[in-house]
């Protein structure tokens, strides 16, 4: 059974350079603002004003997949 990875980064490809892609954990995405293509070093900043009710959600989302790998660690 293949286990599911909500933390690992995925990349959003860079609108600027077309080249880049811009790594976007979802940590990244809770706590960071701003993001840089690795390929043209274009800054990229997010709004997050607009969508209290999904971060919400995407927080809590975080905090039990943290909970989940701290419990594994402690049965290791």
């Amino acid at each position: 059974m293949e286990e599911k990875t909500y933390n690992k980064a995925l990349g959003v490809p860079c609108p600027i350079c077309k080249k880049g892609v811009i790594k976007l954990s979802l940590g990244d995405f809770l706590f960071d603002n701003k993001f840089v293509c690795p390929c043209c070093n274009t800054e990229f900043s997010m709004d997050k004003s607009q969508c209290s009710p999904i971060l919400d959600k995407l927080h809590d989302l975080y905090s039990a997949n943290k909970e989940v790998e701290r419990r594994k660690k402690q049965n290791l």
